[in-house]
């Protein structure tokens, strides 16, 4: 059963400040399964955790997802108050999609050590998990030590989903071993994808979880146009604004026509994606249609045949 949810564009180089509760309302219009939005503090987007609050009062359905958040940038008690509070307001949509971080900028703005950031990310899991349970939040680890009372309020989910993604050995293991489910990127296309994935079933088994418990999500970048061209160009535009002039290669996204599109999101889906995140290159209102008007509905085609 494949899921596909949409990336709300706030991190594209033409995001205005409404972008996220536009779009979060078109998304589930359009029947998406979830909406999503990215992180960065060194960056000029919106913090993500507001803009799923604000899509939050414009939905009553989608999920609302992050993909994913710099967890660690944020006190874990507050963080703990911040999506619990999410997901009651919500009614239990919340999916927190949670990454390490890979920008030692973004550490600096916080003062904090840009090393040993996976063991951190794994000790505020915990810490979360023990604030959301309403008990004493007790905690002594190597990070963080903590020693109060309980934090609430309790989310309405009486388990929220923790996502993680990456691609690094230790991030793979990591999820085997404690995610909810996996968040991977395009840059390896659906063949990193597989990899990625195999290893994590791997890890899973060898920790004694049932790989199945875990969900595989991708995102996957996208721009419907006929002219691929224009689509290749406003996806280059897109990594440029994020990630720097070194990063170019859009092969592995969504470009194209519908068609092209849906060719390469099969080859996702055989690799083994289950939940599909679409992100928009540009929050352009006649691409984010595009999206939902045209690609939603065929990438639910993609679905029926799988079900088969």
């Amino acid at each position: 059963m494949l899921d596909v949810g949409l990336g709300l564009p706030i991190l594209v180089p033409d995001a205005g400040p409404r972008a996220a509760i536009d779009f979060a309302r078109r998304a589930e219009e359009a029947g998406a399964h979830s909406v999503w939005v990215g992180d960065r503090l060194v960056f000029r987007n919106q913090e993500p955790l507001l803009n799923l609050a604000a899509a939050a009062a414009v939905t009553s359905r989608v999920k609302l997802g992050t993909c994913v958040l710099l967890a660690t940038l944020r006190p874990p008690a507050l963080l703990a108050k911040m999506v619990a509070s999410l997901d009651q307001m919500s009614d239990g949509r919340v999916i927190l999609g949670v990454g390490v971080g890979s920008r030692a900028d973004d550490f600096a703005a916080e003062q904090l050590d840009f090393e040993h950031r996976g063991g951190r990310a794994e000790e505020l899991v915990d810490i979360l998990r023990l604030a959301w349970a309403e008990e004493p939040l007790k905690y002594g680890g190597r990070f963080y030590d903590i020693d109060v009372g309980p934090v609430g309020p309790r989310p309405a989910q009486a388990h929220i989903p923790i996502w993680f993604g990456g691609s690094a050995e230790s991030a793979l293991r990591r999820i085997g071993r404690i995610g909810d489910g996996f968040i991977g990127g395009s840059g390896g296309g659906p063949d990193g994808f597989r990899a990625s994935w195999e290893k994590i079933r791997r890890y899973a088994e060898a920790e004694g979880r049932d790989p199945a418990s875990i969900t595989p999500a991708a995102l996957i970048y996208a721009c419907v146009d006929d002219d691929r061209s224009r689509a290749e160009e406003l996806a280059a535009a897109h990594l440029r604004h994020y990630y720097g002039p070194r990063r170019t290669d859009t092969s592995s996204f969504l470009l194209g026509s519908v068609d092209e599109c849906l060719r390469v999101a099969t080859a996702y889906a055989a690799a083994g994606v289950r939940t599909f995140i679409i992100g928009s290159v540009t929050a352009e209102p006649r691409y984010l249609d595009r999206l939902c008007d045209q690609l939603l509905p065929r990438l639910l085609q993609i679905e029926e045949v799988a079900a088969r």
